[in-house]
């Protein structure tokens, strides 16, 4: 851990750098810059049905204070200004004058655990003259378990500054997170967890890998313990235990809905042998299924280039020929019965008129290049994928010039990514998005409700943050929406929106 010398210079530093882009980029307009600037801090919002489809979380004060171990934030919340509609002048001297509306409001704050719902305690406030009041809340401990050292020490850290810039750009002082080093081993998770289990701390962001999830799965049962996962195995899902790693699953399914929808019949499959590529090929069949198709063709690769080489040839069938009577109806034109005949029989004898491809940098090249030299022309036939798509290795793979595939909404990410790159000198992961994400949600919650409870995370309408949409529901899934994209011109650009809300 950075010592508390190292960290205040880092978050000087981060406010120097954010400070200056706004000065040099609008030095002409002050409201202008300091909007730039609360832009990067009000990304997580709340949707409610009574309000605008997205309302964002605000934030006033920002104090940091990190340990060498832990970092803890304190804040004490007072009854301001403008908070109500009564006459602000009487509602400070009921407050300086009377010591005893000073301890109901202690008696209220100490009974709010134990209301049923926010709307009950709101009455009895009325009945005391005060229509809305900020509660002085203990601290909410935060259990964060993430590979600080060892093989995967690198992906840890990252996520690490993650949090630490959330911190630095929430109103989240009254939470405590309290960071251990799981060194990605199982035995050392189970054992950080259960001490923290024994010194009351309920609330946990991670583990990241599946292996250390499963050994503390077990422990979630017992109440009030809610774990807030980074790995994207929704097999682990369940009640109190949150998967918030970007599901393939889902994923698999919007980009399939968007080929048929665009009456593309004939699906071939590219999927690695594995279990995560078994888990792809289920999904995708049900997918399919559910609006009448099968897979045409499909095939598995194992993790080296000759497996890769050989299944993409494999699933190009046909398609040789194809070509060959492509070219012969071209040089005798004059034997073609009808122009409609033509064009159902070159329907007809495609083999394929799209292949999902599930893979990601070196391989996906691999194999779409196979592809291209076995005569599957990508004009002809659409490529497609997932988010793992998105890397920029790939931008120069001439037979993915035109593919599309999946992934969340970047639209929230640019200013908050531009200020992690200037503090810490390399780009903001997608894995550390997710961890900014829930610990807003849980700032957002405690903020609010002054505690982090199911039915206040259970929101039907869902939360927007750096990756999107997203809901919670009560298996542990975590719902998302997901927009298109396609490779234009070595970029990645944006083919079809997001959705801006959950359908059910």
């Amino acid at each position: 851990m950075r010592n508390l010398l190292k960290i205040t210079q880092k978050l000087s530093k981060i406010l120097f750098l954010s400070i200056f882009i706004v000065i040099t980029s609008c030095s002409s307009n002050d409201k202008k810059a300091f909007n730039i600037i609360d832009e990067a801090k009000k990304l997580l919002l709340n949707i409610t049905e009574e309000e605008a489809p997205l309302k964002k979380v605000e934030s006033d004060k920002k104090k940091n204070e990190i340990a060498e171990k832990d970092i803890k934030i304190t804040k004490e919340v007072e009854i301001e200004e403008g908070d109500t509609p009564l006459d602000e002048k009487k509602v400070q001297n009921e407050l300086k004058a009377s010591k005893k509306l000073k301890l109901k409001e202690s008696k209220l704050i100490q009974r709010k655990k134990k209301e049923e719902n926010l709307e009950t305690q709101k009455e009895i406030l009325q009945n005391n003259g005060i229509d809305e009041f900020k509660t002085i809340s203990p601290k909410l401990k935060v259990g964060v378990l993430l590979p600080i050292t060892g093989e995967h020490k690198e992906i840890g850290n990252l996520i690490l500054k993650s949090l630490e810039l959330a911190l630095f750009q929430n109103d989240i002082e009254k939470i405590e997170l309290i960071i251990k080093d799981t060194k990605a081993d199982p035995k050392t998770t189970e054992s950080i967890f259960n001490d923290l289990l024994k010194k009351d701390v309920k609330l946990f962001i991670g583990p990241l890998f599946s292996k250390s999830l499963v050994a503390i799965e077990n422990r979630v049962r017992e109440k009030n313990i809610r774990v807030f996962s980074l790995s994207n195995n929704t097999n682990l899902a369940k009640r109190g235990l949150w998967i918030f790693g970007i599901d393939p699953q889902q994923q698999i399914e919007r980009i399939l809905n968007f080929v048929i929808l665009n009456q593309n019949k004939k699906i071939g499959l590219l999927l690695p042998d594995n279990p995560y590529g078994y888990l792809l090929y289920n999904t995708a069949l049900k997918t399919m299924r559910r609006q009448n198709f099968e897979p045409t063709r499909v095939e598995f690769f194992k993790e080296n280039i000759n497996s890769q080489q050989d299944a993409a040839k494999k699933i190009s069938k046909g398609f040789q020929n194809y070509e060959e009577f492509l070219k012969e109806i071209q040089e005798n034109n004059e034997f073609v019965d009808s122009e409609l005949e033509v064009k159902e029989k070159l329907i007809y004898d495609k083999p394929l008129d799209s292949i999902l491809i599930a893979a990601s940098g070196q391989a996906l090249t691999i194999l779409a290049s196979q592809l291209q030299y076995s005569s599957v022309d990508p004009k002809k036939v659409i490529f497609v994928g997932i988010s793992s798509w998105q890397d920029d290795s790939i931008l120069q793979e001439p037979a993915l010039k035109g593919g599309i595939f999946t992934t969340t909404s970047d639209l929230y990410q640019k200013e908050v990514s531009k200020i992690y790159s200037l503090a810490y000198g390399t780009e903001m992961p997608k894995i550390g998005m997710i961890a900014y994400d829930i610990l807003s949600l849980m700032a957002s919650s405690y903020r609010e409700y002054g505690s982090v409870e199911n039915n206040y995370l259970l929101n039907k309408n869902g939360y927007l943050g750096l990756r999107g949409l997203f809901r919670l529901n009560t298996s542990g899934v975590v719902e998302r929406t997901f927009q298109i994209k396609k490779i234009m011109k070595s970029k990645f650009v944006t083919y079809q929106e997001a959705e801006g809300s959950f359908n059910n």
